[in-house]
């Protein structure tokens, strides 16, 4: 892995321009300095990312990409709720290892797979200086191999996959079936050998599709931080679901059954009953999870809003509803959209946030028409509503709500 020396030196540099470094290599002779720049990179990159990880000196980075794919310490504490009591994981595609070290972290003992033998070497070393190698066995042996005949492995509880999604030549692909392992050739042997079958993949993948490829799936596992979706997860069982469709899981706390948002979005469409926002009522914005699960109109069933318009996505009411699983904003004033309201707002609203949702301009070209710099507390939103029947384009002027106030 590292030397004592280049330990210090990675320490040492840590935050120094790395191009310099490499150029001046010749003055350390005793240092490998293109592994300790790999290391010096990685270890930023996971400084937030994984900060149990960059607290421990005798972290070894094997290369940026393992870093890149891996997931957060928060996306690997979110798997714990997959776990049972004192079970076996099998993690079937390594990588860096920071979900089987958060397996481990959470009481499992710990199967980790990997076919590149040189992430095998850094897991190894990693798990002993984090203090968690005697739960966690590593194998070198790829996740199509490892219950191939002769390769007995215990019952497990969960077997975990994060199908690599780059190709040989390292560009990002797309689609499920063309991940590393594929994971849809894979799903019938794996829970022959596990109870549950745990999938993440990309989150630009398309939620149907998916479901298509993985027909066992039981729950769809939407993982989303600080208003960025960051994993799809997909939960196959052995036991057959009884539904027949399987339970979507946002991770702000909203729960549904896609049939439940179809029955209130048919509701919607035949009521053609929309919100007409004004000063002092609440604009209800949903987080980044519940758009990419697909709940549009349910949010509004759910807590009793209006939806602004079948395609904006955003709601209203005259009085705060507690517990919406997004953000909540006060409204301060309503505009028309028009030319002379646009070259206007730049006047009242030198620096602002701004979002559009059903809007016929991007943020970027509303910026460059106004002027409006991006900062402060004031809040506008661009999109489209209905009134008297028709579409209206709006400008709402709003401030976040704080429930505490």
């Amino acid at each position: 892995m590292l030397t004592d020396r280049e330990v210090r030196f990675v320490r040492e540099h840590l935050h120094q321009d790395v191009h310099g470094l490499l150029l001046s290599a010749h003055k350390y002779p005793d240092v490998d300095v293109p592994k300790c720049v790999v290391q010096i990179e990685g270890r930023r990159k996971i400084k937030h990312k994984i900060p149990e990880w960059y607290a421990c000196k005798d972290i070894y980075i094997p290369s940026l990409q393992a870093v890149e794919q891996a997931s957060s310490a928060e996306a690997a504490r979110y798997k714990e709720r997959f776990l049972k009591d004192r079970g076996t994981v099998v993690d079937m595609t390594g990588g860096l290892g920071v979900d089987a070290y958060y397996f481990a972290a959470a009481g499992q003992k710990v199967l980790y797979a990997e076919e590149d033998e040189r992430l095998c070497q850094a897991a190894r070393h990693n798990f002993q200086v984090l203090q968690k190698s005697d739960r966690i066995e590593v194998v070198h042996r790829s996740a199509e191999a490892l219950w191939e005949e002769g390769h007995t492995r215990p019952y497990a509880d969960l077997a975990y996959a994060d199908p690599s999604r780059r190709g040989k030549e390292g560009a990002r692909i797309r689609g499920l079936a063309s991940y590393r392992p594929d994971v849809t050739q894979l799903a019938a042997t794996v829970l022959k050998h596990a109870a549950a079958f745990l999938v993440k993949i990309a989150p630009m993948e398309d939620i149907t599709r998916t479901l298509e490829l993985l027909p066992r799936t039981t729950q769809v596992h939407v993982v989303s931080f600080k208003n960025e979706c960051k994993e799809l997860l997909f939960l196959l069982e052995k036991q057959e679901n009884d539904t027949g469709a399987p339970l979507v899981v946002c991770s702000v706390g909203f729960s549904f059954y896609r049939e439940e948002e179809m029955a209130a979005a048919q509701a919607l469409q035949s009521s053609e009953t929309y919100g007409i926002p004004k000063e002092g009522d609440f604009l209800y914005e949903p987080d980044a999870s519940l758009l990419k699960a697909g709940a549009f109109a349910l949010p509004a069933v759910r807590f009793g809003l209006e939806k602004f318009h079948r395609h904006s996505h955003l709601y209203v009411s005259d009085e705060f509803v507690a517990g919406f699983p997004g953000k909540t904003y006060r409204i301060h004033q309503l505009i028309p959209f028009a030319s002379s309201h646009i070259k206007q707002l730049a006047a009242a609203f030198p620096s602002a946030q701004m979002k559009v949702r059903n809007f016929p301009l991007s943020v970027d070209v509303w910026r460059k028409k106004t002027g409006i710099i991006d900062g402060g507390t004031d809040v506008l939103f661009g999109t489209t509503g209905r009134k008297a029947g028709k579409d209206a384009k709006w400008i709402i002027h709003a401030t976040l709500w704080e429930e505490n106030i």
